[in-house]
């Protein structure tokens, strides 16, 4: 990988582990997830307002990978994490790289060898051994409840990777205005369907906190973190950018335990290096890399 993607990678990973902190803290008495979500989206719309280009032979492609990415992945990893710990959604997200090498199978035609079987088999064993957690911050037997919609979010990021990696000539800021707006037309119904009180985020104590969530979630997770993610997702192999959910998930689960003093207990510490342990047979497979679309 070439020095300025790395680095790209890393800043990445460090900002979408925080993230996940920040998350957890606003879903957790600041504010309703999904409209969290959907006000952030329709910031994000906004603000790349400009960016908005029709590409005519494109869009159907684009449009789904919006309503992966911009919309069901929110729908359900922001009320999971109101459920689930940071640290175990961290983990389960994983689940997004052999989701993704799956889809990457049946569309792009790659081979499956036993490496990919083995770490695939383990990541998703992993998984189920953090579900077996239920530490004693998460809610009882919620906590499975979001285990589930995380990896059901896990799935639908891997759709949206495998559709950006069929987009060819729309960048990766267009591709962010896209997803926001797809993002804002199906988020904001659900939040007014779904949730009560969404204004109460923005009264009394909780208002400062809300719009500095806001803040870091537009314009550092979504137009810096999520616009460098696309711009690296059409540069290079899908298992490779998958990399980076390793490091993300370190980095997350090293500030819940600094900054949420959660409970890292045996289970999920187990689960958590078997599932990454997975994610690294299938990444670190032989030198064959997977065919890419044209760009």
């Amino acid at each position: 990988m070439p020095v300025r993607e790395f680095l790209v990678l890393i800043v990445i990973c460090l900002v979408w582990g925080l993230h996940f902190i920040v998350m957890k803290i606003t879903v957790n008495g600041v504010a309703e997830p999904i409209f969290y979500a959907a006000l952030r989206m329709s910031i994000v719309a906004l603000v790349l307002l400009p960016k908005l280009k029709w590409h005519a032979e494109q869009m159907l492609t684009v449009l789904f990978a919006g309503l992966c990415y911009g919309a069901l992945n929110y729908a359900l990893m922001f009320p999971a994490l109101k459920m689930t710990t940071a640290s175990a959604a961290a983990v389960t997200i994983e689940l997004y790289v052999p989701f993704s090498i799956l889809l990457s199978i049946l569309v792009f035609k790659d081979k499956i060898g036993w490496r990919r079987v083995m770490g695939i088999s383990l990541a998703f064993l992993g998984v189920v051994v953090v579900a077996s957690a239920r530490p004693s911050e998460a809610a009882g037997a919620q906590f499975l409840i979001g285990i589930g919609l995380i990896i059901a979010a896990a799935m639908s990021e891997a759709f949206g990777a495998i559709s950006v990696k069929r987009v060819s000539g729309v960048g990766p800021l267009e591709l962010l205005a896209w997803f926001a707006v797809v993002g804002s037309v199906v988020l904001w119904p659900l939040s007014w369907l779904l949730e009560d009180n969404q204004m109460s985020a923005f009264v009394g104590e909780t208002r400062i906190p809300f719009l500095m969530a806001l803040v870091y979630s537009v314009f550092v997770v979504s137009i810096i973190g999520h616009a460098s993610y696309y711009w690296l997702l059409q540069r290079l192999p899908i298992y490779i950018v998958a990399t980076g959910g390793l490091m993300t998930t370190v980095f997350a689960v090293l500030f819940s335990a600094l900054i949420l003093k959660e409970t890292m207990s045996s289970q999920l510490i187990t689960g958590g290096l078997m599932t990454m342990a997975g994610v690294g047979f299938i990444l670190l497979r032989g030198k064959k890399k997977p065919p890419s679309p044209a760009l």
